[in-house]
């Protein structure tokens, strides 16, 4: 089985490329200048103690590679060069009097930084550069300086050279955590603003259906003088509607504003379905006294959600709501008795089917608290049970 990359990886890698290759006119002729600078020192040197042709050679190839490493694009290309550096230039330190040390470092560092490259990379150059060194300065007889020098100077450049792959990738780490952190923000924004949507539009033109169908059957029933009455309700509610849409879309454009306009307590909501015609009984002190704003303004945006899903799935059928503190919780209970004659259809019927119960779930979750929210069918009964925790009613008109 196949694992996806890794995103932070593949991003230090992207980057890499063009750290890599020299991306910034500094960096590039800070190499340069490294180039020429050795270049001069290893012919100068070269040519004072008569270098054989094998070192000419070889030193040529390791410039070669460190212009090249400065001048490519391609990843491979630069990564190939870097080991190039490392391999050829260790070859010709003793020969340049370790003039040409300074390429196999630079190798060193750019391997031991590569995000490209396992984490191994850098120390196993640093190694093999190290054996070419004491290698070839035994038959040199040259000083054991040069050797713990050049050693030294490969340790430091591998450690160098890891420090900043690490940088590179808590920098990298740190990117994505903002991304996710933005992307996680826009998502909470987009379902704030479709439960807006569902609360103004869900509601309003579920009601507006209802008084419709109502207008409809008293015109078929010749009772007009009631049809005009329920003809101007829905006009006044089509109104609200589309004032409560406004106000939505203004609160969604402006964090700081108020939004739409519902009611804010249990009493309005029975009063609002009572005026659709709904069977509804209550339960309980509907002021919730001992409830929290905050969680209040959630139990109350469930319940109205509960009370226009009864109104749309079970018209006519009656609704119960019980309130009912049970020491340190409140629970709420809005229970509708279903027809299974009646299915959910005509105009309006699945109108945001299913996303008012999901965003009461998400306003629960949001609480972060022990607050909770069930919903299904009891014995014929389509249940909504809410629990929030109870404060005392000092506390509550503080929150």
């Amino acid at each position: 089985m196949s694992s996806s990359p890794d995103p932070v990886r593949t991003a230090a890698v992207r980057d890499d490329l063009v750290r890599g290759r020299s991306g910034s006119v500094t960096t590039r002729a800070l190499n340069l200048l490294g180039v020429l600078v050795v270049t001069y020192w290893s012919v100068r040197t070269g040519t004072a103690t008569g270098q054989p042709v094998w070192a000419w050679a070889v030193g040529a190839v390791a410039l070669a590679a460190w212009v090249l490493r400065v001048a490519a694009r391609r990843e491979r290309v630069l990564l190939v060069a870097a080991w190039v550096m490392v391999v050829a230039g260790a070859a010709v330190v003793v020969a340049t009097g370790a003039v040409a040390v300074a390429v196999p470092l630079v190798g060193v560092v750019v391997l031991a930084a590569s995000a490209r490259q396992p984490s191994w990379a850098g120390p196993v150059a640093a190694v093999v550069a190290l054996v070419e060194v004491a290698a070839t300065a035994v038959p040199a007889d040259v000083p054991v300086t040069l050797v713990l020098g050049s050693g030294g100077g490969l340790v430091l450049a591998a450690v160098v050279g890891f420090s900043r792959r690490q940088t590179r990738l808590v920098e990298d780490r740190t990117r994505q955590a903002e991304a996710e952190q933005q992307r996680a923000e826009l998502l909470a924004d987009r379902s704030r603003a479709a439960r807006e949507v569902h609360d103004v539009l869900a509601h309003s033109l579920g009601g507006l259906v209802l008084q419709l169908d109502a207008v409809e059957a008293l015109l078929e029933a010749g009772r007009v003088d009631e049809a005009a009455r329920r003809a101007g309700a829905a006009r006044a509610l089509a109104a609200s509607g589309l004032a409560e849409a406004r106000r939505a879309v203004h609160a969604l454009r402006d964090d700081t504003a108020v939004p739409a306009s519902q009611p804010v307590d249990l009493a309005g909501l029975v009063d609002a379905h009572r005026a659709f015609g709904g069977v509804l009984t209550t339960r309980g002190d509907l002021g919730l006294p001992s409830v929290g704003a905050a969680h209040r303004a959630v139990v109350v945006a469930a319940a109205r959600e509960a009370l226009s899903n009864a109104r749309r799935h079970a018209p006519g059928r009656p609704v119960e709501l019980s309130v009912r503190a049970a020491g340190p919780t409140v629970d709420l209970t809005v229970t509708n008795a279903l027809d299974p004659r009646l299915a959910p259809s005509g105009v309006g019927a699945g109108f945001g089917a299913g996303l008012g119960l999901a965003g009461m779930r998400e306003r629960f979750a949001e609480l972060g608290d022990d607050s909770s929210v069930t919903t299904g069918v009891v014995d014929g009964s389509f249940v909504v049970a809410m629990r929030v925790p109870a404060t005392t009613d000092e506390a509550g008109e503080r929150a």
